[in-house]
């Protein structure tokens, strides 16, 4: 491939390996309470893709993300053994997600791009921290509450603009989205800004 080349196309057959920094917003529910709450987030991904077609490549990404605590009104816990703990309480989240898809790549130098994905995620929220007589209080003993464990059905979506910068390196950058359903857990959902750096080769 050459980059001043006529045709306005990426190459076929190229395998490539991205590196993500990732940071945005994050909301989650919570049982105890009847709003989501936010938090900002952030975090690492790889991705690795295979093109076999010169507008279009396949792609896997593993991406771990850790949220600040989501804030949610003031709610009464009772602990077994203990007195009531009335307040607002904030819940963290880490996360990993593993997903495929494909991405759009119309251009070779400045190259647009729309990714479309679905896959899995583990989820660990953890037990809530609750403000109480100007205190912070946690722990499963005295808020009757501990760190819970799901998995969710998770959709992706982004949109970003990629440079060649040569033959084998592409920097870019990206926003996206993603819709997490819960299976048996709280809702999930992500807004996310994604600066990475990619190295391709041409196995074939």
């Amino acid at each position: 491939m050459t980059l001043g080349a006529s045709t306005a196309r990426a190459d076929r057959r190229e395998a490539s390996l991205h590196a993500h920094a990732v940071a945005g917003l994050a909301t989650a529910g919570d049982a105890a309470a009847a709003e989501d709450g936010s938090a900002p987030l952030g975090g690492l991904a790889v991705r690795a893709s295979y093109a076999t077609h010169n507008a279009f490549q396949y792609d896997a990404a593993l991406t771990l993300l850790a949220t600040g605590g989501a804030g949610f009104p003031s709610t009464t816990f009772t602990p077994p053994g203990r007195p009531p703990l009335t307040g607002a309480y904030t819940v963290a989240t880490q996360l990993a997600r593993l997903d495929g898809g494909v991405t759009l790549r119309p251009g070779v130098v400045w190259i647009p791009t729309v990714r479309l994905a679905a896959g899995v995620q583990a989820r660990r929220s953890g037990g809530p921290v609750v403000e109480s007589g100007g205190l912070e209080v946690s722990g499963e003993a005295l808020t009757g509450r501990g760190s819970d464990l799901g998995v969710d059905v998770v959709g992706v979506a982004t949109v970003g603009l990629d440079h060649r910068i040569d033959r084998r390196l592409i920097v870019g950058a990206a926003v996206g989205a993603s819709y997490a359903v819960p299976l048996g857990g709280e809702a999930f959902r992500t807004l996310e800004v994604t600066l990475h750096v990619s190295r391709y080769w041409y196995p074939r």
